[in-house]
């Protein structure tokens, strides 16, 4: 597809000379990003066997992910038959994908200024290389604007006729435009009123909230749609024409149904010229403004901060709990180096801050998938024990932590380590785990008591202590029978997955069995306090086993 763009995009590259930019310099600098982009790992996808693959086409997997999302959207037109409400639902799904593409999975490379060094040593005008920055988003959310919307499309063909259809395509692109400038406009704004630096920070927190947004949507979103329904409409208010959804909807109606009074056709005049317009401006008057600001972001930390003095140090609450549940000075500080870099690293908090959200979706999984309505299903929540879900499913969020927390981009500085007079690397190991714990599923698991204890009251309490103990042991048993690594001091490419697989199978089964105890607890109340002190034992003493760690045992 890519190709074909490229083609023409030379074929109207006469255009672009007319407005005083170099069109062969702007084809060769655009074919140039495309190739790059063929070869890019994108956000969906770990960066593993990097050296085997990288000249493979990795785009092509995530045209083909989005192309099934926009199947599911036209199944939603098949179903509703209000053209109104299924435009304004496709539509808003495709702006809201294509600028959130832009901002997440495109950031870095929106982002990255480095070809500046080579671009801007050569003959070439700034406005060359906005327009071929723009040209190169363009064909870039062009490939994913084609392959969500072209199901949509299709059965906007089929349905509502061969004219609706063909004016459909016009506003998909009229959306595509509008994505662009609203991004744009989003950078802008943060570059206005934040500082530079802050702008990959916010970024990075952009694209974790969309990796749980999109996963909760897959399995939300369909629950929530009652297809057994389908006659509903959508009435618009006179606020609704605020949304350029709303606008491309009541243009396709106007098409659809021959309806062209003033407001429809003041709608259809706004979704095609607007758009237009504002990329216009976009390129005319934003264009210096933008450059400017983005060749300040070259690089992460850029500007040097400012020591603070005459203040008083406050400890941070990383030295505050270490001091409270770290016995040496070594578990200390492997527990507080773990907590501010994994607060810190870019990369650590994209891999695993969603898992956090991902949990939320699994127990919404787990508990609404019966098949009972979900109101119903809340109705009768507090008579079922489906609390015993939101004990123990934030485990599996713990345990994934300890797949990212040996790995880090530099892991050269783990030197530190081995050039330090540690007798026992096993606190260091320990120390790492303790931060996991505390920092990431204890609050989540209170959340969890929290929410539960509304609902259920009291008489969940002495679930929860147990489910805590359980849940200590299983964190515990995984990193005993996983390789021993030392916190962030392995390459990420060189990441091993030999023998991980059968180890939370392990944990799996143990967890089941577990968890049936706990079920059988729920009628012999007896069986839970027996339990409970052996559990708290067994933490003990693996916790005691993973302390007396020799170097030998440790991978490096």
């Amino acid at each position: 597809m890519d190709k074909i763009l490229l083609k023409i995009l030379k074929w109207i590259s006469p255009l672009f000379t007319r407005q005083g930019i170099d069109s062969y310099q702007m084809l060769d600098i655009v074919q140039t990003k495309v190739t790059m982009d063929k070869r890019r790992v994108h956000f969906q996808f770990n960066q593993q066997n990097k050296k085997q693959n990288e000249n493979a086409n990795r785009l092509t997997g995530v045209l083909i992910i989005y192309g099934i999302l926009g199947l599911f959207i036209a199944l939603m037109i098949t179903f509703i038959p209000d053209i109104v409400m299924v435009m304004i639902i496709f539509h808003s799904y495709l702006l809201f994908m294509m600028a959130m593409t832009l901002i997440t999975d495109f950031s870095s490379v929106l982002l990255d200024t480095t070809d500046n060094l080579i671009i801007l040593s050569k003959p070439v005008n700034s406005k060359t290389l906005f327009v071929s920055r723009m040209v190169h988003i363009f064909i870039y959310l062009f490939q994913f604007g084609f392959v969500m919307s072209a199901f949509p499309v299709l059965v906007t063909f089929i349905r509502f006729g061969f004219l609706t259809g063909l004016f459909s395509i016009i506003t998909c692109v009229s959306t595509v435009l509008l994505s662009v400038f609203i991004t744009y406009f989003f950078y802008l704004a943060i570059l206005k009123f934040s500082n530079e630096n802050k702008l990959r920070e916010i970024v990075t927190y952009v694209q974790i909230f969309m990796a749980i947004v999109f996963t909760a949507g897959y399995q939300i979103v369909p629950r929530l749609i009652n297809l057994s329904a389908p006659e509903q409409s959508f009435s618009l208010q006179w606020y609704s024409f605020i949304a350029p959804p709303v606008w491309m909807a009541v243009s396709a109606e106007a098409v659809e149904k021959n309806i062209f009074d003033p407001l429809h056709i003041t709608m259809i005049i706004i979704s095609i010229s607007l758009p237009v317009l504002l990329f216009w401006l976009l390129n005319k008057y934003f264009a210096p403004s933008f450059s400017r600001k983005l060749s300040a972001v070259q690089e992460d930390g850029t500007l040097q901060s400012k020591t603070k003095t005459g203040k008083k140090y406050k400890r941070k609450i990383s030295e505050r709990i270490s001091g409270f549940i770290c016995g040496s000075a070594t578990e200390r500080a492997a527990f507080e180096i773990t907590w501010k870099i994994s607060s810190r690293d870019k990369q650590f908090r994209l891999q695993f801050y969603p898992v956090i959200g991902y949990t939320t979706v699994l127990i919404f999984f787990l508990v609404f998938s019966t098949g009972t309505e979900a109101g119903n299903i809340w109705n009768h929540l507090r008579d079922s024990k489906n609390f015993l879900w939101f004990i123990y499913i934030p485990m599996f969020m713990s345990t994934s932590s300890l797949s990212f927390v040996a790995f880090n981009e530099s892991y050269q500085a783990a030197w530190v380590y081995l050039s330090s007079p540690i007798d026992r690397p096993g606190y260091l190991v320990s120390g790492s785990l303790k931060t996991l714990f505390a920092k990431f599923f204890l609050p989540v698991f209170v959340a969890m008591f929290i929410f539960c204890f509304s609902i259920w009251g009291i008489r969940i309490v002495d679930d929860f202590i147990f489910g805590l103990f359980v849940n200590m042991n299983c964190f515990l048993i995984l990193a005993t029978l996983s390789k021993h690594y030392l916190p962030f001091s392995i390459q990420p490419n060189t990441q091993q997955q030999s023998g991980r697989f059968l180890i939370m199978i392990i944990l799996f089964l143990l967890m089941s069995l577990l968890i049936g105890l706990h079920w059988l607890g729920l009628k012999f109340p007896v069986i839970l306090y027996a339990l409970m002190p052996v559990t708290v034992i067994t933490a003990y003493f693996l916790l005691k086993k993973l302390q007396r760690l020799q170097w030998s045992e440790i991978s490096i």
